[in-house]
C-alpha cells in the first residue's frame, strides 16, 4: 500500500503530517479484506520513537553525582546527593547561579531550623 497504492490525497496527508500523525495513519491503513496493511511496521516503528535520541541527560545526571560525591563526601547520604542534584539541574533550567540567586528570608527561616538534630535527642 507504500508507494503506488497510496493515492495522492493520502499522500500528501502523511507527507505534510508530524511523524507520530503519520504512524497512526499507517497503522490504520487497512485493505480490502479490513487487515491493517502494516501492524508489524508500525509496531517497529513505535518501539524506535520510544528509544531516547541521545543519553545526554543520563551523562548529565552522572556529571552532578561524581562532581558532588566526592572522596571527601563519601558519606553523604542518597537524600542530600539527591537534594543538591536537583537543586543544580534547576539552576541551570533556570539560568541561576550563586551571584544571581536571590536569597530571601524564607531561605534564611530554613536556615534557623535544627537542620542535624544532635545523637541525644535523636535517641531519646
Amino acid at each position: 500500500m507504500i508507494g503506488r497504492e497510496i493515492d495522492g490525497d493520502q499522500r500528501k496527508k502523511l507527507l505534510e503530517a508530524s511523524v507520530e500523525e503519520a504512524w497512526f495513519e499507517i497503522d490504520s491503513l487497512k485493505n480490502f479484506r479490513g487487515e491493517k496493511v502494516f501492524p508489524q511496521l508500525s509496531k517497529l516503528a513505535r518501539c524506535v520513537m520510544s528509544l531516547p535520541h541521545s543519553n545526554a541527560a543520563a551523562e548529565r545526571a552522572f556529571s552532578i553525582v561524581t562532581d558532588v560525591k566526592t572522596q571527601k563526601r563519601n558519606r553523604m547520604g542518597i537524600e542530600s546527593l539527591n537534594a543538591i542534584a536537583v537543586i543544580r539541574t534547576s539552576f541551570v533550567a533556570k539560568g541561576v547561579n550563586c551571584t544571581s540567586l536571590a536569597v530571601k528570608d524564607q531561605h534564611f527561616s530554613k536556615f534557623n531550623q535544627e537542620m542535624y538534630p544532635s545523637k541525644k535527642k535523636a535517641t531519646a
